[in-house]
């Protein structure tokens, strides 16, 4: 999404990447089901198809992971920048305190993204992160997924051994109920199996959808 602004010296547009990862992350996951949905689960799926759609499915985590953060730091950054002219509908001195929050204290940039989120909740006087709701937990899960996929760790398989590493993390528990019946397909982990595209654009899609710009208007 862009924005376009003129003035006598010029025009000046702005263009928030948020928007374009959402985009990107559902059209993965459809390509991702599309190959889904011509498989069946008792045949192994040949190698092109299964390059293919792990080529889709991980694209779309990681793309959903990237929404969901460029979201909360195009709030920051559009406050830092545009101030009362912010189209998320945030009041001057609201926008004027998370601009320098995010100016004045560099260590929220890398802040963890719940974290960021909870912070620019509490700088609008408004109601926190409910950590127990199913929408914020599956964001959490999700970023466990993607920062598994960034720092995998090279393991070993032993026919008919399991080794410490090879057994499930908890996040992976907590994401087997979203891929009921694949493991024994895969090949792989459950938590890397071919519904997790859909699960990745949809939990990032639901978390952001109860962010919507007129969410982030507090009282003055």
């Amino acid at each position: 999404m862009s924005t376009l602004a003129f003035s006598e010296s010029g025009i000046t547009m702005r263009t928030y990447l948020s928007i374009n990862y959402l985009t990107s992350a559902a059209l993965l996951a459809k390509k991702a089901h599309d190959l889904e949905a011509g498989h069946r689960v008792e045949d192994w799926p040949d190698q092109t198809v299964l390059a293919e759609h792990h080529a889709f499915a991980t694209s779309a985590i990681m793309m959903s992971a990237a929404a969901v953060e460029a979201f909360v730091n195009e709030l920051f950054a559009e406050c830092r920048d545009q101030g009362a002219m912010n189209h998320l509908g945030i009041s001057t001195e609201k926008a004027a305190l998370v601009a320098r929050i995010w100016t004045d204290v560099p260590k929220v940039e890398r802040e963890f993204v719940l974290e960021k989120y909870e912070l620019a909740l509490r700088l609008l006087d408004l109601p926190g992160l409910d950590r127990k709701s199913a929408a914020t937990k599956a964001v959490d899960a999700l970023f466990a997924l993607r920062n598994s996929l960034m720092h995998y760790k090279l393991v070993t398989r032993e026919a008919g051994n399991e080794p410490e590493e090879q057994r499930l993390a908890d996040f992976e528990k907590k994401l087997q109920g979203y891929f009921v019946g694949h493991a024994k397909h895969s090949g792989t982990k459950p938590c890397k199996g071919l519904p997790g595209a859909g699960y990745a654009a949809n939990s990032q899609n639901e978390y952001r959808s109860d962010l919507e710009p007129g969410s982030w208007s507090a009282p003055t």
